[in-house]
């Protein structure tokens, strides 16, 4: 592109150079966007990795916990749970711990002999034990009464427990539990196979 300039003497004698009139105003050009390199979302996938990181660990620890307690026995677990019980009796409220010993014995009884003793008040609950046929349960039958009456009373009457009371509960729920752990004899002979 070839400029046309124009030579001005002025009157002083000195040579002045200017541009083309058409050409000497000129529009603004537009604004030149820079692109910015785009970042990929680090913290995004970091994030989403890490949640599913913890899931997986979340999921492998209940996968465990659960095959672990169902390798325990009934008996094992009610134990477990007495003792965790006996370190908080202090802690807790007379009506939790009662609760807490009289469903941990409840439930030893649903999953060892198959009772519905969770589902059953205390008084329905001992009239199916003395109607039924559950040997190990006849013999401690008096304990467990004493036992339940002793939880109801500090459930539903808002009966105090002292220390020696509360221990007295555990001792109770633990010599139920010892007391029955052992497997049922069968008392019919076996039979062979021919």
């Amino acid at each position: 592109m070839a400029v046309a300039m124009v030579i001005l003497i002025g009157s002083d004698g000195l040579l002045a150079q200017t541009p083309d009139a058409a050409e000497d105003i000129r529009p603004p050009k537009a604004m030149v966007a820079i692109p910015q390199p785009v970042k990929p979302p680090v913290a995004r996938w970091l994030a989403i990795g890490g949640g599913a990181l913890l899931l997986v660990l979340a999921a492998w620890l209940w996968h465990r916990h659960r095959r672990r307690k169902c390798l325990r026995s009934p008996a094992e677990t009610a134990l477990w749970s007495l003792a965790e019980l006996d370190l908080l009796r202090e802690m807790i409220a007379a009506e939790a711990f009662a609760s807490r010993a009289a469903d941990t014995v409840r439930t030893y009884l649903a999953e060892r002999f198959g009772l519905a003793a969770p589902q059953r008040t205390t008084e329905e609950f001992l009239r199916d034990l003395a109607n039924g046929e559950h040997t190990p349960l006849i013999s401690q039958s008096d304990h467990l009464r004493v036992f339940l009456r002793s939880c109801d009373m500090a459930k539903f009457a808002a009966s105090p427990l002292d220390a020696g009371q509360r221990g007295e509960l555990i001792g109770a729920a633990r010599g139920l539990v010892v007391a029955t752990a052992a497997p049922v004899a069968n008392t019919k002979p076996m039979e062979r196979a021919p």
